[in-house]
């Protein structure tokens, strides 16, 4: 009989997660690392928003796919949301749900922590937002494209202040979840 403890489910799960190729890059500094080809990482979906125009809903999403060439699923979907659609998806009328300006507080575009099946992503450069159907539109865009790893149950978003993104009331209610 075994028993488990929360340490031991957490190893076992990143032991999984390395063994799959899949979700996240674990950090395994003090693993064993065992040289095999290469796996590819699955396609990922990256959820983009429609062109309110043609879509009244603000949080409407729709998924397209993406090859990531690294075993930092998470991450790279993000950096894919950042890199906003395709010409092509363009003409489909998917808009990009993110805008930066200025510079970065922490040297790249974001950053993302992944604990407790919670994904915590604060950005390192203002956040551009035309208001609430702005914030409505990337906040869905993200929990869509996070959401889609099994593993992860919510989704924080912070500004580069470290309040959460469209929050309006200043009470950052989603740092309460």
């Amino acid at each position: 009989m075994f028993k488990f403890s929360r340490t031991s489910t957490i190893v076992l799960t990143g032991l999984a997660a390395i063994a799959s190729g899949n979700l996240f890059a674990t950090p395994a500094s003090s693993l064993p690392v065992a040289k095999s080809p290469a796996v590819r990482p699955q396609p990922i979906k990256v959820f983009f928003p429609k062109n309110p125009q043609q879509q009244q809903d603000l949080g409407y999403v729709e998924p397209v796919w993406r090859q990531p060439q690294t075993a930092g699923l998470a991450q790279f979907a993000v950096t894919q949301l950042i890199s906003g659609p395709t010409p092509q998806e363009r003409q489909r009328g998917l808009i990009p749900p993110i805008r930066l300006r200025g510079a970065s507080t922490c040297g790249q575009d974001f950053t993302l922590a992944i604990a407790a099946g919670v994904a915590r992503l604060q950005f390192c450069r203002q956040v551009v937002s035309a208001g609430v159907g702005d914030d409505a539109r990337l906040l869905n865009s993200v929990n869509a494209t996070l959401k889609q790893f099994s593993t992860l149950r919510s989704v924080v978003v912070l500004d580069q202040n470290g309040n959460c993104l469209g929050d309006m009331s200043g009470e950052n209610r989603c740092l309460r979840r």
